[in-house]
């Protein structure tokens, strides 16, 4: 597994995100290229989250490892997961909390 692949895995909660893991911190932010997080693959880990596939708190781990990595770009989903690593902004996650998110993401 290379690193966009690992990133990709990780991204998409998939069954080998932990190898995953081990793969992206064991290359620099900087070596290889960057990963963009479409909105469609955000949804889709919010809709897992309100599914109850995925724990809340593994996407606020998730949210914040999107948002402080210089290989992933959240552009086109930055507000939403600046909202999810910031609980200050809406409070503390739930599903119906997720939910709102899920609608406002997909307009």
């Amino acid at each position: 597994m290379d690193k966009l692949d690992a990133l990709d895995e990780f991204a998409r909660f998939g069954d080998n995100r932990f190898e995953a893991i081990s793969v992206i911190t064991s290359t620099p932010d900087t070596q290889g290229g960057v990963y963009a997080l479409t909105q469609d693959v955000f949804c889709q880990v919010l809709q897992r989250v309100i599914d109850g596939e995925i724990d809340i708190d593994e996407l606020e781990l998730w949210a914040n490892v999107v948002e402080s990595r210089q290989d992933i770009d959240e552009s086109a989903v930055e507000g939403a997961i600046y909202a999810l690593s910031n609980n200050e902004q809406m409070g503390e996650l739930s599903t119906s909390t997720l939910k709102k998110l899920l609608a406002v993401t997909l307009g």
